[in-house]
């Protein structure tokens, strides 16, 4: 059975866009072995997964902007090959500070990928057809992150932690090969020949991004010289760490800034802020927003827990099978999403019962217990990537679908670099959370831990006898104290989702979403700027 050009385009744009996303998850479980390979401390190894991290974000808000000016094509080939050559160095590196310059390189072609492959699938098809587009590059959005973990501890168990890096060469080589293939030319969009590069909004909007990002980040990153034998990764910056603040006041004047010069001065802004005037595309915004601050960013949770506190610890690729079951049910809901439900039950009610399904899965593990098994944790797991499915895809297709042509690039690089931001919140916001409320309670713990031990005996990292002692109050700590932890963060999720619930209530009703989808179908064929990436059947 041939497979319809759009649909091809579609697959060959996900599969970039799931190299870049499983990436983000993937080096997770090698971070250990690189550091005990290159004798990196655990301060300067944080960097490989920052360092990817803000390099992508710098590149999402100006991906948009140069697919307008050089076509989409020709940047998705750059930015795959920029993420692919990065990849191959990654694993070549023999030591640190190049394996961290190196996944700035790799970061840089993933960011790119992000709006890119979005704006590309969507592109090929019509208005009314987007749901189907929105379903496939769902998948790896929802799924690399799950699947993440194990790839990367499979990978690294069975050859070196390179094998992570090197993995990604036959797969972006085929994808390159796949779009050269079948993607349609994509001409540069008609732009105004007045307007010249947006070289002050490019700087203003990287800058500001970057700091903004990075401040939250800093948050949750471990202090030097912190570690102990009660707690080898030492404690976090927490939101009392100046440069936190200084790092986010900065970026958001720069923001400020940017936004006062694009909507004044630009003729043809990186990101086009004016874009939120369209009310679906803000209020789906506004979803996904709460939608990565407490759903995508309480996926750190479960394999802290599955990892830290259960009792007994689960290896990183027995946590990745273990939440298999997230990542399975959220394909059902996905693609019925996209090729059944959108059309029939509109986004507003969809939403609303992924939202549900979110709330519900959160409460059920309000009741965690240290000896909590896979059979017992699977009915919270299949619930929640039941509601992932339900939420994400309507959500994400709503804010594209009414932007044709050369708008598309633009609104795509905006709903992504926000979403970024606001998942780097919700990552800080609930990291620290779970820290306040573990420390509160693990404190009292470690004094009568300490009281415990024999007369003589030395708490020196590397004496056998302090690490038993400090491994077996360990396990005592995390069932005590990092149970009933996880399960109050797990409550403030529940009361967060029912925020979130009430703001689906404000997405459009099944009749509007219609309208708004034909009025655009109607100007992509009467406009001369019509999508050109759309193929006919």
């Amino acid at each position: 059975m041939k497979i319809q050009p759009k649909y091809a385009i579609a697959l060959t744009a996900s599969i970039g866009l799931f190299m870049a996303i499983l990436d983000n998850t993937i080096i997770n479980v090698a971070l250990t072995p690189i550091q005990t390979a290159l004798g990196a401390s655990l301060s300067s190894i944080q960097w490989v997964i920052t360092g990817y991290f803000l390099a992508q974000a710098a590149a999402i808000p100006v991906a948009g902007y140069f697919s307008n000016r050089f076509g989409s094509k020709l940047v998705f080939l750059v930015v795959l090959s920029l993420f692919t050559v990065g990849s191959l160095l990654c694993g070549f590196a023999q030591d640190e500070g190049w394996l961290i310059f190196f996944r700035v390189i790799q970061g840089l072609g993933g960011g790119g990928l992000f709006p890119v492959c979005q704006a590309i699938a969507l592109g090929a098809f019509p208005p009314q057809e987007r749901a189907n587009a929105s379903a496939l590059i769902s998948v790896p959005i929802l799924l690399a992150p799950v699947f993440g973990p194990t790839i990367g501890g499979i990978l690294t168990d069975s050859f070196t932690w390179s094998s992570i890096f090197f993995v990604n060469i036959p797969v972006g080589i085929a994808a390159a090969f796949l779009a050269w293939r079948i993607f349609p030319a994509g001409k540069p969009s008609a732009i105004d020949t007045t307007a010249r590069f947006d070289y002050v909004g490019l700087s203003l909007v990287t800058i500001g991004v970057l700091s903004v990002i990075y401040g939250f980040n800093l948050v949750t990153q471990s202090k030097p010289g912190t570690e102990t034998v009660f707690n080898p990764r030492g404690n976090i910056n927490g939101w009392g760490e100046p440069g936190v603040w200084m790092l986010i006041g900065v970026g958001l004047l720069l923001m400020v800034a940017f936004a006062v010069y694009e909507l004044r001065y630009s003729k043809d802004p990186v990101l086009d802020l004016n874009l939120f005037k369209n009310y679906n595309f803000t209020i789906a915004s506004i979803v996904i927003w709460f939608n990565a601050m407490v759903v995508f960013g309480s996926l750190i949770l479960l394999p802290i827990f599955l990892e830290q506190i259960r009792q007994p610890n689960l290896k990183p690729t027995d946590v990745g099978l273990a939440l298999m079951p997230v990542g399975l049910a959220s394909i059902v809901t996905t693609a019925l999403a996209g090729r059944v439900l959108y059309s029939k039950l509109g986004t507003r009610l969809m939403a609303f019962v992924g939202v549900v399904l979110l709330a519900v899965s959160s409460f059920m593990l309000t009741s965690l217990t240290a000896s909590s098994d896979w059979v017992s944790l699977l009915p919270a797991f299949v619930v929640r990537g039941l509601g992932f499915g339900l939420t994400f895809v309507p959500v994400q297709t709503l804010a594209l679908q009414s932007f044709t042509g050369r708008t598309l690039p633009k609104a795509s690089s905006l709903f992504n670099i926000t979403r970024q931001i606001f998942s780097s919140i919700g990552i800080a916001i609930i990291t620290t959370l779970y820290v306040q409320e573990f420390s509160s309670r693990a404190k009292p713990l470690q004094d009568a831990a300490l009281a415990r031990i024999p007369a003589g005996v030395t708490f020196d990292p590397n004496s056998p006898q302090a690490k038993a002692l400090a491994a077996q109050a360990r396990e005592q700590i995390a069932a005590q104290a990092g149970v009933p932890a996880m399960n109050q963060v797990f409550l403030y999720l529940t009361i967060a989702l029912g925020v979130m619930l009430v703001a689906t209530l404000f997405l459009p009703s099944l009749s509007k979403q219609n309208e708004a989808v034909a009025q655009a179908q109607e100007a992509a064929q009467a406009s001369s700027d019509r999508p050109q990436m759309v193929l006919s059947e």
